[in-house]
């Protein structure tokens, strides 16, 4: 991602972008506001970290081109924010912020992440009664599945996130979950050496995909109706 951070204090900001650039994003700093200097343009940026106080013009200029922001400060000090960070921060509470707030566009059509012809190929069909138990079975561990994914990323244990990525995929092929496959297979082939923000958009990639069809399989499993 494309991330400004705004913030006067120096040594602040320069760990901030060292981080960023570290987890593969492009990053720069706008710092105290001064006469001379442009207000950064929306079109520039996908996000921007921000100390409200430290340049409110710039921050004004970017939310006002709905540029989702992370605040570094307390959240009740800044509630329309994607996300917060207190300072100081850690770089875990840093990356998890970006997690949260990390945005993935919704391309697939609502029901093309489930195949219903690939379950009547392994199963005979949705009314299959192993189908519906296996299907059961991984919609109560896909959630403790993506949950180790974030942790994974957090501690930047690549080995934890090539296992779990290939646990998923092959688990969500056997129950028609073609999407959450593809983007678990996706995670997998680089999970060993790729560099951390690409992982990070896989990472959430998998949540959100798993988080809009899960509800599907649900009401195929329980139905047993595609």
């Amino acid at each position: 991602m494309r991330i400004l951070v705004i913030e006067s204090n120096v040594t602040v900001a320069m760990i901030t972008r060292g981080l960023l650039r570290r987890w593969g994003h492009h990053a720069d700093i706008q710092g105290a506001p001064s006469p001379d200097a442009a207000l950064p343009e929306p079109g520039d940026w996908d996000l921007v970290i921000a100390e409200p106080a430290s340049n409110p013009a710039a921050l004004r200029a970017l939310r006002r081109g709905n540029v989702p922001w992370i605040a570094l400060v307390s959240a009740r000090d800044s509630t329309d924010a994607a996300a917060w960070v207190a300072k100081p921060f850690k770089p875990d509470e840093l990356r998890a912020a970006l997690l949260r707030c990390f945005k993935v566009e919704d391309t697939i059509d609502p029901v093309g992440g489930i195949d219903a012809e690939a379950i009547t190929a392994l199963w005979g069909g949705v009314d299959n009664k192993a189908f519906r138990q296996i299907a059961i079975v991984f919609l109560g561990e896909i959630g403790e599945r993506r949950a180790a994914l974030g942790a994974a990323f957090l501690a930047e244990d690549r080995r934890i996130l090539h296992r779990e990525a290939h646990s998923i995929a092959s688990a969500a092929a056997n129950v028609g979950c073609v999407a959450i496959a593809q983007a678990a297979r996706a995670l997998e082939a680089v999970a060993l050496e790729a560099e951390f923000g690409r992982l990070l958009r896989l990472v959430a990639a998998i949540e959100t995909i798993s988080l809009r069809d899960a509800p599907i399989l649900r009401r195929i499993a329980t139905d047993g109706q595609a």
